[in-house]
Order: structure tokens, then sequence, then C-alpha cells
């Protein structure tokens, strides 16, 4: 049995409805967070959440729960599926409406999930993936803030997965404009000279802000326009970090190897950070 947290309840997944009135389901009108479960315990909740908060009021949806009160869903839902290690989704959706798109008196309804989900295998961890990138532009403005939260409108991600995977791959990296903007996994990373790289027009993810404090001074924030294409054929190491997938290398980008086509030792400094943060927060 999973159970699952919706508005309230903690319901086994197979009794679970949402209306097909939700706004979530006929426009992608929410927002969701991952999150980790690591020894028993929520890791970096505060700003997971923090940014779910943020991106519900970038679209314009107030949460019926505080900050406070959310967690304790999250760790309810944890506990009652005898989570020690896993990961965790909540989902805020507009809630159910008329099926026109008027957001107009609407009480949002909250969802949290906690399964496991790992999205690559643990083998390829220290040996790198191969990428593909997405054809398919995102057709997005990231200057405008509503493209840079995590929506319900991740269309983009599941055509940049198929496509990756229809090329043999299990990761792709997507377009936006003129230049690749991200990844459909996580955060997407350079380095080059020892430096990391990252692009500031990535929505704020709490996996990001980990790496930009394990990196420190090694890090840098190029200014916009910067060309993600450029420096896949001129960088020492690209990796992703995300809340599903960790710290993982990408050696190899539509058939041209990534530096030495190895993952590359700040990579693997970056994940033994990462993991000594976690062994240190959990106990």
């Amino acid at each position: 049995m999973s159970l699952l947290w919706l508005n309230g309840t903690l319901t086994d997944k197979a009794d679970a409805r949402v209306s097909p009135f939700d706004h979530g389901f006929l426009y992608g009108d929410g927002v969701w967070e991952p999150l980790r479960v690591f020894g028993g315990k929520l890791f970096r909740a505060d700003d997971h959440l923090r940014i779910l908060f943020a991106a519900a009021q970038a679209i314009g949806i107030d949460i019926p729960l505080s900050q406070a009160e959310l967690l304790a869903a999250v760790e309810a839902t944890v506990k009652a599926n005898n989570r020690t290690e896993g990961y965790v989704r909540v989902i805020v959706t507009r809630g159910p409406g008329g099926i026109g798109p008027d957001p107009r008196k609407i009480e949002p309804h909250v969802i949290v999930i906690a399964e496991e989900y790992q999205p690559f295998p643990q083998e390829l961890y220290g040996h790198g993936l191969h990428a593909v990138v997405s054809p398919l532009p995102l057709g997005l403005s990231y200057e405008n803030p509503v493209y840079q939260v995590r929506t319900l409108n991740q269309l983009h991600v599941v055509h940049a997965k198929r496509y990756a995977l229809q090329n043999g791959c299990l990761e792709a990296l997507y377009q936006g404009g003129d230049s690749i903007t991200g990844s459909t996994e996580g955060v997407l990373f350079a380095v080059k000279d020892g430096t990391v790289i990252v692009d500031i027009v990535q929505p704020e993810d709490a996996m990001g802000l980990v790496v930009r404090e394990l990196a420190g001074n090694k890090l840098t924030v190029p200014e916009r326009g910067f060309e993600w294409q450029w420096l896949l054929r001129d960088t020492d190491e690209v990796f992703i970090a995300g809340t599903a997938c960790g710290v993982i290398g990408i050696v190899r980008v539509d058939g041209r190897d990534i530096g030495t086509g190895t993952e590359g030792p700040v990579t693997r400094e970056i994940r033994d950070g990462y993991r000594q943060l976690i062994e240190s927060e959990s106990r």
C-alpha cells in the first residue's frame, strides 16, 4: 500500500481522485517541488518549501497551508509510507473550477506523494551519462518570472526525455531561444579550468543551491546570453545536480565527448561533498 496526502487526508493512491475540472489537469496550472529523504530525515526541506511557496506566488496561487503546516504534512506522508530513504513530490494545483481558464473562486488543492524515483542506474555514477540536445525549442521567455518556476506544465521535459530515449540516451538537454537552458533531471553545470559555471536563467533549485555552497569561490554565474553550445564544445566537464538524481556527469552530448569523455575530478568532488552533507545532516 502506498499512501498520499490529499488535502489533509492520507489516502491509498489507488483510491485518490482529482477532478477532471482541476486547473492543474486542464491547463498545467499549478506548481510542484521535489524533496529527498535520507536516513528518515528530509534533506534541506526549508529550502525546498521556500522555493515552492515562491513559485506558487509567482503564478498567483495562495497555498492554503503555512510552510510549517505543509512540512508537517510531508513528514506525516513519509512516516505513513515507512520511508527512511526516498523521494517526495509536493503538488499544488489551482483546484477544480469551470472548464474555461477563469481562475477566480477556485480553492487550491495540495497533494504530497512519497515514493522512490531514481532516474539513472547506480552503476553510471562515476562513469557519466550520454545525452542529446532536444531539437524542440521551449518557445518560452525566461525573462518572464512565470517561466522561472517549476509549474505543472512540463511538456518540454517529457518531449526531451522521449527524444533521448529514442536516441539511446537517458538524458536530454533542452533549448530556450538560441541557447541550451537545462536538462530533464536537474540543474546544468559546466567546469572550465577548475571553475564551476551555472547559467543564471535556470530556475532556482534547492540542489542547485547545494552545488553553489559546495563550489564556493570556484563558482561563476555568467551574464544572460551565455552560449552553452560553445561551452559544450570547449569545456572540461559537464554535470547535472537534481533532487532525484543527485550529482552525475554528462560525458558525451550528441555523439561528441565532453573533455576527455570521462567524469571529471570536479564532478566527483561535488558529489563527494554532497554525500558528506547528507551524512552529516541525516544523523
